[in-house]
């Protein structure tokens, strides 16, 4: 799903953050997957993972994601700080599972994710029943609220100077669960220049920098 979609002194080539960029291999601490809750919907992983392709997202402001692609594409490491030249800033680090994946063909099933999205809650299809989110940004509305839009420009080698570019649309809902923790869904619509739209529905987590094992 994701494949759709260091030279540090080369601003057209990928960044290192966190000793994280392609090529390099992760492992999650273990203990840290152990103290997921019972009603989680993030699927831990069972082994490490390699870095395959990687993005970048400049927010403004002095914000940046970095996006680290996994050779398991259910999985993808995501790092918000500084820009990985010059400010090696960790604001925080998140782990996402991809719940689900979805390919609208019609204008009005994207349409209606778009509406979904903006909504102060939203119900995500589980196996058995819905599981309900509540707008993690924007969340002192109830009113309608747009979501964040950006661009990605993802490499997939780290000399590359010709990403591809996606342009993303994205909501960030939470719900607590029984260990006192917060997980989090991101509602992401991505619209590749050269590609297949689709719709992806991720699980994440918020991860303690000690529990990537690089």
């Amino acid at each position: 799903m994701f494949r759709s979609l260091f030279n540090r002194k080369k601003a057209n080539s990928v960044s290192e953050v966190a000793g994280l960029t392609i090529g390099r291999s992760v492992t999650i601490d273990p203990i840290e997957l152990k103290l997921l809750g019972v009603d989680t919907l993030l699927e831990p992983p069972q082994t490490g993972f390699m870095i395959c392709a990687q993005g970048h997202c400049d927010l403004g402001e002095q914000s940046h994601l970095h996006r680290f692609y996994t050779d398991d594409d259910r999985y993808l490491l995501q790092i918000q700080g500084g820009d990985g030249y010059e400010d090696d800033r960790v604001d925080e680090i998140m782990l996402w599972y991809a719940y689900d994946v979805q390919y609208p063909s019609r204008d009005a099933d994207w349409n209606d994710l778009r509406t979904r999205q903006r909504q102060s809650r939203f119900d995500l299809q589980a196996e058995t029943s819905s599981v309900a989110f509540k707008r993690a940004w924007f969340s002192h509305s109830d009113m309608v609220e747009d979501p964040m839009t950006y661009w990605e420009d993802v490499r997939e080698t780290r000399d590359s100077a010709a990403p591809s570019r996606i342009f993303q649309t994205a909501m960030l809902f939470g719900r607590g669960l029984s260990d006192g923790r917060d997980e989090m869904l991101l509602v992401n619509l991505e619209e590749p220049e050269d590609g297949e739209r689709s719709a992806s529905f991720l699980i994440g987590r918020v991860l303690p920098r000690h529990a990537l094992i690089t």
